[in-house]
């Protein structure tokens, strides 16, 4: 998945918000990365652009395609696409309640134009695989939020995408059931080989990460490792440059000098300037 120059203006009236301000990411096959930040920060609207749930202001996505820009595509298209390309899980489970596990995920299918003999195919290895095949036909009352959570993510499966996109998957689960959902994510990803695309706010989210985006005002921030803080972001943080060679500075720098109007940069020893990351 590739994102360049995204930008998203919501119009009310007469006043502008700009929620995304030129957001560039790639995500590469069977990657895990995670996106963090404040509330307000434009995390939920990337991840609904990159799904193709909304559409940019300006800018591109594409999937798998790199020469087809999925935001120049019509709704239609694009909900034809996503099925073999995107999964989404949402905080709510989102399951239609007086249907049972089974016929949620059949309807699924069945929206997704899948032959009946591929759904029946891996209907039963991804239940089987999620660990609900026992649950199969119990409707959304009789689950547990995390049984509730992995029939949501069977309904995503059973397309067979190559990345999932979730925000806050977590968010309204107990620290024990989260685990599980979490190592279950973790085979999705190790053994399906699926791309997990994550926004989060939880410190044991993050940690399963393999790169984790900052977001801040509607841009990417900084990169951080495995090893990140969430309380104290600074110790793990790596400023990134945009495609526009900017460079965002965090608010907290900007305080401790501060507020400086202008700068000025002097390399004194070129050979200990730290390495670029690519």
């Amino acid at each position: 998945m590739l994102a360049e120059d995204l930008i998203k203006i919501y119009r009310t009236g007469e006043s502008e918000t700009q929620a995304l301000r030129g957001v560039s990411l790639k995500v590469h096959e069977g990657e895990k990365v995670f996106l963090i930040g404040s509330s307000g920060s434009g995390k939920t609207t990337l991840v609904n652009i990159l799904a193709g749930i909304d559409k940019p202001t300006s800018g591109k996505v594409f999937w798998e395609d790199l020469s087809e820009d999925i935001t120049r595509s019509s709704h239609e298209a694009i909900i034809k696409n996503r099925r073999n390309y995107v999964g989404v899980i949402f905080q709510d489970s989102k399951l239609i309640p007086h249907l049972t596990v089974e016929e949620n995920i059949r309807l699924t299918a069945h929206y997704a134009n899948l032959d009946s003999n591929e759904t029946e195919k891996r209907l039963e290895f991804i239940l089987k695989f999620m660990g609900i095949w026992e649950k199969r036909n119990k409707k959304q009352n009789k689950l547990s939020g995390g049984e509730q959570k992995r029939a949501a993510i069977v309904s995503t499966l059973i397309t067979n995408p190559r990345i999932i996109i979730g925000d806050e998957p977590t968010g309204n689960l107990d620290i024990v059931t989260s685990y599980k959902i979490l190592d279950l994510l973790d085979k999705i990803n190790t053994e399906l080989n699926v791309a997990l695309l994550i926004v989060t706010h939880s410190q044991l989210v993050a940690q399963r990460a393999d790169r984790i985006i900052e977001f801040s005002d509607g841009v990417i921030l900084a990169q951080h490792s495995k090893n990140i803080q969430l309380r104290e972001l600074k110790k793990t943080r790596e400023l990134e440059m945009d495609r526009q060679n900017r460079i965002h500075i965090p608010q907290s720098i900007l305080e401790e000098l501060n507020n400086p109007k202008h700068f000025t940069i002097n390399l004194e020893n070129k050979k200990n300037c730290p390495t670029p990351h690519i």
